[in-house]
């Protein structure tokens, strides 16, 4: 089975050829999730940094990083409480009454990780699903495991 069509993805979400425009390459392909994620995210920071991703510091984009990676680690931190009924709060922030209000939480955070990571490494002039494919199949080549990443993702 192969990827869907332009005309199949205006047809799922029920849209008319003239209503969207399928974003693509220089070769006429798709951009991945990663590759689209990363083109908006870099238009979202260059309208807050008037000044690009070079405003900040490659120092700053990685602190702002570690930060959100910080606040992703407590919201996993007040998910095991839940999951121990240990409801008293730390004081910084309230903590989730139950199980599914702290996914929500953690799900937050991941996404904010992300976005700062993609940020960090567009600064650095690297693409990000290249870092993640790269390193992936570094560790399964190292370990003699099978899965790998293929390229043209």
């Amino acid at each position: 089975m192969g990827y869907p069509t332009d005309d199949d993805i205006r047809a799922f979400h029920g849209i008319n050829a003239s209503s969207v425009r399928i974003i693509k390459d220089a070769e006429g392909n798709r951009p991945n999730s990663f590759q689209e994620f990363g083109r908006i995210n870099r238009a979202r920071a260059q309208r807050w940094h008037r000044g690009g991703l070079d405003e900040w510091s490659v120092t700053d984009w990685s602190n702002a990083l570690a930060g959100e990676t910080g606040e992703l680690c407590n919201a996993v931190k007040k998910f095991r409480r839940v999951e121990d009924k240990l409801q008293a709060g730390d004081g910084d922030t309230p903590q989730p009454r139950d199980i599914e209000a702290a996914k929500k939480a953690i799900a937050k955070e991941i996404g904010d990780v992300y976005a700062y990571l993609d940020l960090t490494a567009q600064r650095f002039g690297l693409d990000t699903f290249t870092c993640i494919r790269e390193a992936f199949n570094q560790i399964s080549e190292r370990e003699g495991m099978p899965e790998r990443i293929r390229e043209d993702l």
